[in-house]
């Protein structure tokens, strides 16, 4: 019985060190998608749709140093992107657009 209780101890200490090894390897892969997503575990379980500006300055930050290891060449910070503007915040925006900015906005509206 001592044997069978000695190999079966193991057996199960060698499963858990493999177990906890991918669950840590999987977990730090789904973080990554969700930081690069503008989202973390922590504000997907909490539920923030609008994280306090102290987090989502950490988020922006976090992405940054993510997407110049991964090399990513275009991305829009969470911040920027979830802010919704009103008709005359837009239209001051296309304004102050330069002249290149500008046209090229107009041949995407005007098709």
């Amino acid at each position: 019985m001592a044997k069978f209780r000695r190999h079966y101890v193991d057996w199960s200490l060698k499963g858990a060190v493999f177990g906890i090894f991918f669950g840590f390897l999987l977990a730090l892969i789904l973080e990554g998608f969700l930081i690069i997503g503008g989202r973390t575990a922590l504000t997907s379980v909490i539920g923030w749709k609008n994280p306090p500006e102290l987090v989502a300055n950490a988020l922006d930050i976090g992405r940054s140093k993510l997407v110049q290891v991964l090399g990513i060449n275009t991305e829009i910070p969470s911040s920027f992107a979830k802010s919704t503007n009103t008709v005359q915040e837009t239209v001051k925006i296309l304004q102050n657009l330069n002249p290149t900015d500008s046209k090229t906005v107009r041949a995407i509206f005007c098709k």
